[in-house]
């Protein structure tokens, strides 16, 4: 019987189906649930607003060079430009933060530890079984980030070799909290447009704010509350911070991560300073002071 189930939850996910099941959490929504569909519903306006802000800047932009030819000109131009520019920025900038991490996808049963776990965590959140990628490297790390066909969580290989079941279920669950808040199209879309922006994405908190800021702190106080050990949270993410450097040609030294850090569930990798964390909800290390209190 268990093992018909997990090929249902497994085939769900290779085909794409956007079936949710029934949510197993609160039915009178209760402190970190009060606002979640509010939240959902702010996340989702906010990928529409993103592509319309990016189309109206690029119109503008392509009408001041059309000018030169005359008005008719810049305003087809205007309109052409922005339209599609807005489109392009819609579709492309989430493809470009997935390829900026480089994982490699794996097949379902790859990761059985994983699977059970994402098996039973679905049925919590209510929501599908992502698809899974690993990212070879020895910082203890994961992500979750959309894709045109769903989501995809990332796992570094330091992340499935180091944590416990229990360390493991609260990092899946913060994740699995993100897609519950309809967070992940939004963040993977920020990055994405931060990316795009170049050097003016790794500036003044650009990326953080494209991202959502205060996004992984809100996912957290929801996995808290729907997981039977909320302690494992708090200590996969001290693991986390305790963890061994990246090494030469890691994806969490490099420029790119500037802008990506975000996504992941453990932001702060060599920036562990309390000058970093200041005034940060993200931060890795005011995270785990805030899981203490549960």
């Amino acid at each position: 019987m268990a093992q018909t189930q997990q090929r249902k939850s497994r085939n769900r996910r290779n085909t794409g189906e956007r079936r949710v099941t029934p949510i197993a959490m609160p039915t009178t929504p209760i402190g970190p649930m009060a606002t979640i569909d509010e939240d959902r519903e702010r996340n989702a306006r906010w990928t529409v607003a993103s592509a319309i802000v990016s189309g109206v800047i690029l119109g503008v932009l392509g009408a001041m060079v059309g000018l030169a030819l005359g008005l008719l000109a810049a305003l087809v131009a205007g309109l052409v430009i922005g339209i599609g520019g807005g489109i392009v920025i819609h579709h492309r900038a989430p493809e470009v933060a997935v390829r900026a991490i480089g994982a490699t996808p794996v097949a379902p049963g790859a990761l059985p530890r994983v699977d059970t776990v994402l098996d039973g965590l679905s049925a919590t959140f209510g929501v599908v079984i992502p698809s899974l990628a690993v990212l070879d490297d020895i910082v203890p790390n994961a992500c979750i980030v959309a894709t045109r066909t769903g989501s995809v969580i990332v796992v570094t290989t330091g992340l499935t070799e180091s944590m416990t079941v229990v360390e493991l279920e609260g990092v899946l669950a913060h994740l699995m909290a993100q897609q519950r808040l309809n967070a992940v199209g939004r963040g993977t879309t920020g990055a994405g447009i931060a990316l795009l922006l170049g050097p003016l994405g790794r500036r003044g908190g650009i990326a953080h704010r494209l991202t959502g800021s205060g996004r992984l702190f809100r996912a957290d106080a929801i996995a808290a509350v729907a997981v039977r050990y909320p302690l494992g949270l708090r200590d996969a993410l001290n693991k986390m911070a305790n963890g061994p450097l990246p090494q030469v040609g890691s994806l969490f030294i490099s420029s790119r991560f500037h802008v990506l850090r975000w996504l992941f569930v453990d932001p702060s990798v060599a920036l562990r300073s309390r000058e970093d964390a200041f005034g940060d909800l993200d931060a890795t290390s005011v995270r785990c002071a805030a899981l203490e209190e549960w």
